[in-house]
């Protein structure tokens, strides 16, 4: 799920805030679409699979195929901004590219209040505004506010699971500080005291959200950036391991061939046709 994340390419098909009038009631019509549901104001019931009470804070996630029916509290009318995308998942080293229309990593239903409320309110409030149907700079400007919208539900997700603001705190400052410095001689156990957590609850959080360890998620992530420079550089082996944070050649080597299966030239090599 994550390399689909790394890969995803989306394309806004619509976007409407919807304001509600007593007795309101509709059934979702294109189940062929992504689509995002944020509750802005009101009550109602949305049935699908089963019924459930919907208020202002809730933001749905559909993939294709759902069926969704919607019906508006005769005293507190809902005002509902949806968006519908299609989902591309491509551009990757193979170049392929394919249509998503299973679920993208994101929970069906997510409440969220005070500042999560008010951070999606802000972002389904940019995505309004920018998009222009037509128009290319809307689409680059809608598309922004929309993939930080994704990764703002990711962290809330994980907050979620967590079950502690401190501890997903705890985690996106170490991974930011992994992301950031992986060139570096990042050490893990200062990571940890440096965000306040154990060594071994450090551990335990990435498992939770990423399904690895702090340091196999950095030996990834080193491997990626040196794929980018072995297929986009001229950089010669020495250079790539330098500027990805590897000892020396032969680490760099060593540790590649671990995630790839092969060395750093023959992996080069494949990629760009060689022999």
């Amino acid at each position: 799920m994550e390399e689909l994340l790394r890969q995803l390419h989306l394309h806004v098909h619509l976007v409407m805030d919807k304001r509600t009038y007593p007795g309101w009631r509709d059934i979702r019509q294109n189940r062929l679409a992504h689509t995002f549901y944020w509750i802005r104001e009101g009550r109602g019931v949305f049935r699908g699979e089963s019924e459930f009470a919907v208020r202002a804070g809730m933001l749905l996630y559909m993939h294709p195929g759902m069926e969704l029916s919607m019906e508006t509290d005769e005293r507190h009318p809902l005002q509902i901004t949806m968006v519908l995308i299609s989902a591309m998942q491509g551009g990757g080293d193979a170049g392929s590219w394919r249509k998503v229309e299973e679920a993208l990593p994101l929970p069906f239903l997510l409440e969220a209040h005070g500042e999560a409320a008010h951070e999606f309110d802000k972002l389904f409030g940019e995505i309004e505004a920018g998009w222009v149907p037509g128009q290319a700079d809307g689409e680059l400007i809608t598309k922004g506010a929309l993939f930080r919208l994704i990764s703002a539900i990711r962290r809330r997700m994980r907050e979620a699971q967590t079950g502690s603001a401190q501890s997903a705190d705890a985690f996106e400052r170490a991974k930011q500080a992994i992301d950031r410095g992986y060139a570096g001689q990042v050490k893990l156990s200062e990571l940890a005291r440096s965000c306040g957590i154990s060594d071994s609850h450090l551990r335990n959080l990435f498992q939770r959200h990423l399904g690895r360890s702090p340091k196999d998620y950095l030996s990834v992530l080193r491997a990626e950036h040196a794929k980018k420079q072995l297929l986009y550089a001229d950089s010669t082996m020495k250079e790539i391991a330098e500027s990805c944070g590897y000892a020396d050649e032969f680490h760099f080597s060593k540790s590649f061939k671990k995630y790839t299966g092969l060395p750093p030239k023959a992996w080069r090599d494949q990629m760009k046709g060689g022999t």
